[in-house]
């Protein structure tokens, strides 16, 4: 059951994109971060992919940044235009003490594919989505606008509930990472937003984290999410960034500072799943730790 005000926002999200109230089939997904909500919505119009946000900015961002990747016929859904013509809607919020400012939506149709397990991604596909987050940073270079990380570092430590886990993940939040070349990027290049027909990537969903950070720290979450769950994380790391470079080389300082941008990463994906109340908050921290700096070193170049 959800609370008034997520059934409220929910149902003037789908208005705004005239969709209908009581559509076929509604499927919860994981919320990107605090405060955002997704949703895929099953219409006789097809499948739509249904973000809201108490930031905005962000979404805004997020759209403008699919609405270019879409006219430079990048495998990417195209922000669906509200009924006011605008790439977000704007909903009213009901007023509350933890509460201020709007919130907003976006929606985008649902591509065709399948999400694809980590454990049987072919060397091809890992190649392929190197390729697509290189090609997606490069893009990104033409956006007009910049807005902030909202899951930095001390943003997420800040959320934390007390405990020996969540100290561990606030001691590699807190350290944050050096200056480092910045762009648009994707967020969350994970398994939950790629989409495959055979080995080619049909589309990469939105993630509603995407924002102006370090592209490097876009590489590390790609890399924290398809390589490092695998008992043999080395050859889905060493593809991933063999496609990548193919398009756009690591700058020396982001070789070297990738292991700490891994590490970063998997501490992300940590304080995301204590927040969700899902076990193995630090299991992702660990297995950077297991491959270790040199491992992670030798495959960027």
């Amino acid at each position: 059951m959800h609370p008034p005000q997520a059934e409220s926002l929910r149902s003037q999200a789908l208005l705004a994109f005239e969709l209908p109230m009581a559509p076929q089939r509604i499927d919860e997904l994981p919320p990107p971060l605090p405060g955002v909500a997704a949703i895929r919505v099953q219409a006789p119009a097809g499948r739509f992919l249904l973000l809201s946000s108490e930031e905005p900015l962000g979404l805004a961002f997020e759209a403008t940044l699919y609405d270019l990747l879409a006219e430079a016929h990048f495998p990417a859904p195209r922000p669906r235009r509200s009924a006011g013509g605008s790439l977000i809607a704007m909903l009213k919020r009901d007023p509350g003490p933890n509460r201020s400012g709007p919130a907003a939506a976006a929606c985008y149709a649902w591509p065709p594919g399948e999400l694809l397990d980590p454990s049987e991604a072919t060397r091809p596909q890992m190649l392929e989505l190197g390729r697509l987050l290189a090609r997606l940073h490069q893009l990104g270079e033409t956006h007009p606008a910049s807005v902030a990380d909202p899951a930095d570092g001390p943003a997420l430590a800040a959320r934390l509930p007390p405990g020996v886990e969540a100290e561990t993940l606030r001691a590699v939040l807190g350290a944050g990472l050096l200056s480092l070349p910045l762009g648009a990027v994707h967020g969350a290049p994970d398994p939950a937003h790629a989409l495959f027909i055979g080995d080619r990537c049909s589309a990469l969903l939105p993630s509603g984290r995407a924002c102006a950070a370090p592209l490097v720290l876009d590489v590390a979450e790609a890399l924290c999410a398809w390589a490092l769950p695998l008992s043999r994380p080395l050859p889905a790391l060493r593809g991933f960034l063999s496609g990548y470079q193919a398009l756009r080389r690591l700058a020396p300082e982001e070789c070297e500072a990738l292991f700490p941008a891994l590490r970063f990463a998997a501490a992300r994906a940590g304080a995301r799943r204590l927040w969700l109340g899902e076990p193995g908050a630090l299991s992702p921290l660990q297995a950077a730790d297991i491959l270790g700096e040199a491992e992670v070193r030798s495959a960027a170049g």
